[in-house]
């Protein structure tokens, strides 16, 4: 319950700075990110509907999508991560704090990539290309970073059109500053290897089943220093499922010996979410 809490709290508070981010750095100087958040802007734009309304209403039929395909837990969180956004930048005024476009594009960017990859850390998502993109690579086996590529493509390709070539050079800052601070905070892999050296390896390997089904390699290891003889599990699982894993590891065993590795690519049968 305590735990559950504290991802209520992290993934609100985030949300905020998110908004807070967008209100304060970017949209003041038409200053855009990828993805759901950039076309609502670029909606914004014509309609002068809020930005935040309109993020809400895109995410709200992607939400019904993800239920069936990335699982209830995932989807309540984003869920409550898109309102929260949804409604601090309905009330946060927009206005420029500092008049400098470039230092507003760094900061801004900064600001809400470390957002992002806080909330994916409790086990959630800012919702929009994160949801399609994780669906469609379930369903058509394509990779989620080309999706997101060509998402952000297509915003920039927009904001370009729109504002001018020379405001979305600024835009491809922020973008790119916020994906380094969601690196620097989460992960920049989308699979990530695990190793478990455990005397309790047979309730571990249940529970992990149970958490997300994937298949889990267990092999004889000895300790050089002790000599002694115990048991070493191998998964290899998405960035999402990383904090509920450790959570569940040490909840079984928190004696355990984790190694936690940034895979590359995986081949064979490896299920997506």
């Amino acid at each position: 319950m305590f735990r559950l809490i504290f991802q209520i709290i992290v993934i609100g508070l985030c949300s905020i700075l998110f908004g807070f981010a967008f209100n304060t750095f970017l949209i003041p100087h038409k200053l855009t990110s990828g993805g759901v958040t950039g076309i609502s802007f670029l909606i914004q734009h014509f309609t002068h509907i809020n930005t935040g309304l309109i993020i809400l209403a895109i995410n709200i039929p992607l939400f019904f999508v993800g239920m069936k395909y990335l699982g209830k837990k995932f989807v309540l969180f984003t869920g409550y991560a898109v309102l929260v956004l949804s409604l601090s930048m309905r009330f946060i005024p927009i206005r420029a704090i500092s008049p400098d476009i470039l230092l507003s594009s760094i900061i801004g960017g900064a600001l809400y990539g470390i957002a992002v990859g806080l909330i994916i850390r409790q086990g959630g998502s800012t919702g929009g290309t994160d949801i399609i993109s994780l669906t469609l690579a379930k369903k058509r086996n394509i990779q989620v970073g080309f999706l997101n590529t060509i998402m952000n493509l297509f915003v920039v390709g927009s904001s370009g059109l729109i504002f001018g070539w020379n405001i979305t050079l600024y835009t491809i800052i922020a973008i790119y500053v916020a994906g380094r601070a969601v690196d620097m905070v989460y992960t920049n892999q989308n699979k990530l290897t695990i190793t478990i050296i455990t005397d309790k390896y047979h309730e571990l390997t249940d529970a992990l089943f149970q958490l997300h089904a994937r298949g889990v390699t267990m092999t004889d290891v000895e300790g050089a220093y002790t000599h002694k003889q115990r048991k070493m599990l191998t998964t290899v699982i998405t960035k999402f499922e990383l904090n509920e894993t450790k959570h569940t590891i040490k909840n079984v065993d928190p004696q355990a010996f984790v190694n936690i590795m940034q895979t590359m690519e995986v081949m064979g049968r490896f299920r997506k979410n």
